[in-house]
């Protein structure tokens, strides 16, 4: 993993880890001034098989329930929404920020 220097300051130069329940590591997002103590990534999307390609149609028969493949795929950046997630009492316990990706191809020629 490549290092990501940790953000110091939040916004207008506050000190971050003044009044700070827990430790959480800082992150900074690049594209904004957000500072989610979570971070995800939420897939979608379908890709159609040709079915006259028998590369792709054996790749499909070999697809098993419960089975974990790797796969190259190419995807669309959708855009990203921020939640609050809460535990059991409604106090906030982290930021998260998901990314939305929606799977247009997938490469199945490094799989042979």
């Amino acid at each position: 993993m490549s290092a990501i220097p940790l953000a110091t300051n939040g916004p207008a130069g506050e000190d971050v880890d003044r009044g700070k329940l827990f430790d959480v590591p800082r992150v900074k997002i690049v594209v904004d001034d957000a500072d989610p103590t979570v971070v995800k990534l939420a897939f979608s999307g379908s890709v159609e098989l040709d079915r006259s390609n028998a590369e792709q149609v054996a790749f499909y028969n070999k697809l098993r329930a419960g089975q974990s493949i790797e796969l190259v795929i190419t995807a669309h950046v959708a855009g990203a929404k921020m939640r609050h997630r809460r535990d059991s009492e409604g106090d906030v316990d982290a930021v998260v920020q998901t990314k939305s990706l929606v799977v247009s191809d997938v490469d199945l020629a490094v799989l042979a």
